[in-house]
């Protein structure tokens, strides 16, 4: 096992699921999770659990992150001498999972990612034409926008809200117990923005930031928030709050042009890029390639 601590990544943002502030997160909820050097190339946050008669099953999701300047050669080698079981791969990188000794099980799935800027009309520029008008329409309706620190106790109600549209919808999302923990143990880094009309909340929006990106956690709209546009207003004053704290790329979260094409044009239409991950893999415990 590699226990070397991990190398910096001044090359590029990590994913929340790479961030020390997610595996603190991880460990406040009773999980073994530690962020392992991968030789001198790489890191992967690690989670290790007991599953029945498979014992002991280590996995990595949304890595191993590599440095830009590591080798093929060296990447499998350090995937090689990592005792890892599961791979939710943060990149393409099939053929240094498949050297290393991985077999994929799943295809990878696409995210939107939206590069910040702390000027609002740069930001706003980059949007396609339909929704910079959306935008435009949403800051103009005369909502009150309220951002800060997530509160358990004061926020509650965006938790409750969106456990019910998943209901309705019928999607899954990240535990909302991974939220509230992240937000426990990394305070201010949980970013909440709200849009009223007067005292009522009509929509609202969760950031959880980690380094120099922030991953889009939650997001609820009432009828009255669709019909004021009140989600592109939010996702306009949180771009740039967020850069303003230093965050370079927002993760607005997977895409799927078939089941769900009404978010898929709402995030790419904010300006936001298709990056295609890896996929999941698997490798027996006994096999190190």
């Amino acid at each position: 096992m590699l226990m070397r601590p991990a190398p910096p990544f001044p090359d590029h943002p990590l994913p929340l699921q790479q961030e020390e502030g997610f595996a603190r997160a991880l460990r406040a909820l009773g999980s073994d999770a530690v962020i392992e050097g991968l030789h001198d190339c790489g890191q992967a946050l690690v989670v290790t659990r007991c599953i029945g008669p498979l014992g002991r099953v280590r996995f990595t999701s949304r890595g191993p992150v590599f440095r830009h300047d590591a080798g093929v050669d060296d990447r499998i080698a350090a995937l090689r001498g990592a005792d890892l079981h599961v791979v939710n791969a943060a990149a393409d990188d099939g053929a240094v999972l498949r050297g290393a000794g991985f077999w994929q099980i799943m295809t990878p799935a696409t995210v939107a990612v939206l590069a910040l800027n702390r000027d609002a009309d740069v930001q706003l520029s980059h949007t396609a034409g339909k929704w910079r008008n959306a935008a435009r329409q949403g800051m103009a309706s005369g909502l009150r926008i309220r951002q800060g620190p997530f509160c358990p106790l004061r926020d509650n109600w965006l938790l409750t809200a969106d456990k019910a549209q998943q209901g309705v919808k019928r999607f899954r999302a990240l535990p909302h117990a991974v939220s509230l923990a992240y937000a426990q143990t990394n305070p201010f880094d949980a970013i909440m923005l709200t849009a009223s009309e007067g005292a009522t909340p009509v929509a609202a929006m969760l950031f959880l930031r980690h380094g120099t990106a922030a991953t889009y956690q939650i997001g609820w709209s009432g009828v009255r928030g669709r019909t004021l546009r009140a989600h592109h207003a939010l996702l306009l004053n949180a771009a740039q709050r967020l850069a303003e704290l230093g965050a370079t790329e927002l993760d607005l979260g997977a895409i799927d042009t078939e089941n769900t094409p009404g978010l898929t044009r709402f995030k790419l239409g904010s300006g936001a890029t298709a990056r295609r991950l890896g996929g999941t893999w698997i490798r027996l415990p006994a096999w190190r390639g």
